[in-house]
């Protein structure tokens, strides 16, 4: 079987996974109307969003899958690559929602000269737009790849588990001994980095009953929304807290879901493999512009909350992520700019 065949379940992934990170963003306009709009519209919301929260960690995963996996000793070359694929996009992109989103503060009279000086170093060190969190996390993971590459290839199982135990029990810990002084040196098994460790352990050694992962996938989506929503009429405001990447139910959502993928033996038809390679192909820039995409339906098309969520999000959803594959594709194809898109 060649090498395209046995890793189809990677691009399957990966496809499900950009897809997923639309339905999150479109449910959250949902989600964020907490008190202003029918429960049971409120709860269906939640669902959507958990049930696909597992995309970001994914990412990470594959990651640690492929990219930590194949680290060359070429330290130039990999972070000339990264520049090249990684950065150049973020930054065309981050100016974009920069000016989308503050044209009148930063070209109007409102502000002054130092407050708009002071907004571009604010915009630049946060984002310019929420969902570009990803891309400032992903720098620094591909910064330690070329470190962490040595250890993971030859670091015996038993090893890599420990960390993976290590990292998993501050994932459930960390809330609780936030509230007390200690001197736990915690920022050791902390962060994103689990999740790439967690890919190339998966990757190269781990096999998991199905039967388990799809019980594990299922009570982790309803535990999480069950108590998301409790949680936040309890508060009488939205609760996300369990709904954060680093946590343990998010987690094992997201190992069930690359197991399964893994351990999937699904052939798709040639031109559904087709679409999923193009989608892999242009999943970052996808990603990059489906938040721009997604506002504008909103606004000026349909509103994400003018019909029954159940309807609204998935058809929503479906429309921003093709007409963001629309989008990159055909920028793709303009001369100069097309190769630094994403």
């Amino acid at each position: 079987m060649s090498n395209s065949l046995k890793l189809a379940w990677a691009n399957n992934l990966r496809a499900a996974a950009t897809l997923g990170v639309v339905f999150i963003h479109c449910s959250s306009y949902v989600i964020l109307d907490f008190g202003h709009i029918d429960n049971n519209h409120w709860l269906i919301a939640v669902i959507f969003n958990t049930a696909v929260r597992w995309s970001v960690p994914v990412f990470v995963m594959l990651t640690g899958s492929f990219v930590l996996s194949n680290y060359n000793d070429q330290l130039g070359n990999f972070l000339a690559n990264a520049f090249k694929k990684i950065i150049i996009p973020f930054l065309i992109w981050s100016i974009v929602y920069l000016l989308y989103n503050n044209w009148d503060e930063l070209f109007g009279l409102a502000l002054s000269n130092v407050q708009k000086r002071a907004l571009l170093v604010e915009k630049a060190l946060s984002g310019t737009e929420v969902h570009l969190w990803y891309v400032y996390m992903i720098i620094s993971v591909y910064l330690v790849i070329p470190i962490f590459s040595k250890w993971t290839n030859l670091a015996r199982t038993k090893e890599l588990a420990l960390f993976l135990g290590c990292w998993f029990f501050f994932l459930i810990t960390t809330p609780f001994l936030n509230n007390y002084a200690t001197d736990f040196q915690l920022n050791y098994f902390t962060g994103y980095i689990g999740y790439l460790i967690a890919g190339f352990y998966f990757f190269k050694y781990l096999t998991l009953n199905k039967a388990t992962l799809w019980a594990l996938l299922i009570i982790s989506i309803a535990s999480i929304a069950t108590i998301t929503y409790g949680a936040s009429f309890e508060k009488k405001e939205f609760n996300d807290a369990l709904l954060a990447p680093l946590t343990p139910g998010i987690f094992i959502m997201s190992a069930s879901i690359y197991l399964l993928f893994k351990q999937s033996s699904v052939t798709l038809s040639s031109w559904m493999t087709s679409l999923v390679n193009q989608i892999c192909k242009y999943s970052y820039g996808i990603y990059l512009v489906h938040y721009l995409i997604l506002a504008m339906i909103n606004e000026y098309l349909i509103g994400i909350d003018s019909f029954h969520p159940l309807l609204s999000i998935p058809l929503i959803s479906l429309l921003c992520f093709a007409c963001s594959f629309g989008t990159i594709y055909l920028l793709k194809k303009l001369p100069v700019l097309g190769n630094w898109i994403g």
